[in-house]
């Protein structure tokens, strides 16, 4: 796209003019609080350091939390870090433009032959500033440094760019760690438990890891580079997500976005697309609206975002494949920085999509608060999609000594029952939406062959979900009908019944007529108004033959009304002859 919204990469320091992206969208937050741009004052005064007397109430002095959700032991850093670490994080979680956005990575070679390669990463504050991450045979970048003015010229180790960079990358390659224990923050700015950046940066792939860090990869032919296909992807789903697109119109959702190559991000007339240029010429608004969507948005929903990158993986190891067979001239350089990480080879591929998976599992098991029926509805289609796609692609990749090295399902699936995809699905047995694609998936499996056990496991979560659903279509069939018995009879009146009638009751001998109650001979008689219903047909007419009081009696009873239509005159006609 001509819209490029990095900065120049050529040099990766602060020393330069302001970028494009910077002259085009200022990143000077509007609000009053302080900025990062305090890394440039001269005084002794760091306005990251928080107040002592704030932390008088901690229970843990030596342990905080970041916004990712790590706990940090930061006991052993010395005291003015301990305060620095705490303003870090104080700040970077209060709402508001966010301060710092990670801007581009990349692969770079040492200007000595022998040096090797580094991992360049460049992050934006109100300046950009780079940081840069060496292999331990590294001679200048086998420690993490920081460009920024703390740690250049004021010997901040680590400063406030490392250990919020290396908190984006620990969310990522210890995914499985217990939030509730606590990591080791060391004076580089990573935990412990990270044990070599570099190394772990290489196992994940750097261009995989800048997908969920949400930052561009350079060209390392050019000083710009376009944005990256995730980041174009999430603008489209995040400028749905503020039109109010239901998810599942969101694969039809603009399709024009992210193809189209605008030459200003404005539109005039299209607020969409000037909204979709905006948030990929700006990591900071990027970031901004990232954090403000509902964590259950399509934008922004990780069991989403798993399945993407799994898309990614697969992608990767096809691309590799066919370049053992052709290499492009115009991609010499690009493959050869890559192999500096690894082959992206069929072990490579398996083990990241298994980490995906495992992420999803935790995901479901480990939530703080129980997921909502979408976001479980989400993640089973999520695990079933990855199923789907890895049992499809039953094809040697490339050579190998075994089929576990050729072939991807091999690995997975058809040699090895790992628990794969279905051990997540155990967490999800509601979803019962999803039987017919597991149905064809199963179909899949008995062609291609799987482990006995797997095949077992796969239909007894097929079994349990059909169970699942009888018993739920068998109570929404049980409250339907207790809904309906609830429901009064059309005949039965809807009303109160009106007001009584008296009757008058003649006596056997001439004279003045006097009323009588029903049962009573002081009181007046009342009657229930005769209702039409042939539900109990006669015997309201049996009770009124015996006599004018039982059959009074008999008729102020509202079970019996005043019997059929046969009856009425009958009874009728005998009181008449009673009374002459």
């Amino acid at each position: 796209m001509s819209i490029s919204p990095t900065t120049g990469m050529s040099m990766l320091s602060l020393e330069g003019t302001p970028t494009m992206a910077q002259a085009r969208f200022p990143t000077q937050s509007p609000r009053t609080s302080p900025s990062m741009s305090g890394s440039e004052r001269h005084d002794d005064t760091n306005e990251w350091e928080e107040d002592e007397e704030e932390d008088d109430d901690d229970s843990d002095r030596g342990v905080i939390s970041s916004p990712s959700g790590f706990r940090y032991d930061i006991s052993q850093l010395p005291h003015k870090t301990q305060q620095m670490v705490r303003g870090l994080y104080h700040q970077v979680s209060t709402p508001g433009p966010p301060q710092i956005s990670l801007e581009l990575c990349g692969i770079k070679e040492e200007d000595d032959a022998e040096g090797g390669f580094f991992y360049a990463f460049q992050m934006q504050e109100t300046v950009p500033c780079s940081i840069r991450i060496g292999s331990k045979n590294s001679k200048t970048y086998s420690t993490p440094r920081c460009e920024c003015p703390d740690a250049r010229y004021r010997s901040q180790k680590p400063c406030k760019h490392l250990i919020w960079l290396f908190d984006k990358i620990s969310k990522q390659a210890l995914f499985d760690h217990d939030l509730e224990a606590s990591l080791t923050l060391t004076e580089y700015g990573y935990p412990e438990q990270l044990q070599d950046p570099f190394d772990q940066i290489s196992r994940i792939r750097l261009d995989i890891l800048a997908d969920d860090l949400h930052c561009d990869i350079f060209d390392p032919d050019n000083d710009t580079s376009d944005p990256s296909r995730s980041r174009i992807q999430e603008a489209r789903e995040m400028v749905a997500a503020l039109a109010g697109v239901q998810p599942q119109e969101l694969d039809t959702y603009r399709p024009d976005l992210g193809t189209s190559h605008y030459t200003s991000p404005i539109r005039r007339g299209d607020l969409e697309a000037t909204l979709f240029s905006l948030l990929l010429s700006s990591h900071s608004l990027s970031e901004w609206v990232r954090t403000e969507l509902e964590s259950s948005g399509p934008a922004v929903e990780p069991f989403r975002a798993m399945e993407r990158r799994v898309s990614r993986i697969l992608s990767e190891l096809e691309t590799y494949s066919s370049s053992l067979q052709n290499t492009p001239a115009t991609s010499v350089r690009s493959q050869k920085e890559k192999t500096v990480e690894g082959p992206r080879d069929v072990h490579w591929a398996a083990t990241q999509v298994q980490h995906c998976v495992r992420k999803i599992e935790l995901l479901v098991s480990r939530g703080s608060d129980p997921l909502s029926e979408p976001a479980r509805a989400s993640a089973a289609r999520s695990l079933v999609s990855i199923l789907k796609a890895v049992v499809s692609r039953n094809v040697d990749s490339h050579g190998g000594d075994t089929p576990d090295d050729r072939n991807l399902f091999m690995r997975l699936v058809g040699n090895h029952d790992t628990g794969f995809v279905y051990s997540a699905l155990e967490l999800l047995v509601d979803q019962s939406q999803f039987i017919e694609e597991l149905e064809g998936i199963m179909e899949l499996l008995g062609r291609h062959g799987a482990p006995t056990t797997y095949v077992a496991n796969m239909r007894g979560l097929i079994s349990r979900m059909r169970s699942h659903k009888a018993v739920r279509h068998a109570a929404n069939a049980g409250e339907s009908s207790r809904r309906r018995s609830q429901t009064p009879p059309m005949d039965e009146p809807q009303v109160p019944p009106p007001p009584p009638l008296f009757v008058p009751t003649p006596t056997e001998e001439e004279g003045p007529k006097r009323t009588t109650p029903v049962g009573d001979s002081n009181s007046p008689q009342f009657l229930t108004p005769e209702l039409p219903s042939s539900s109990r047909p006669g015997r309201g007419g049996a009770a009124r033959g015996r006599g004018s009081t039982r059959g009074a009696t008999a008729g102020s009873k509202r079970t019996a009304s005043l019997g059929s239509a046969q009856d009425s005159p009958r009874g009728s006609k005998k009181k008449r002859v009673r009374g002459t």
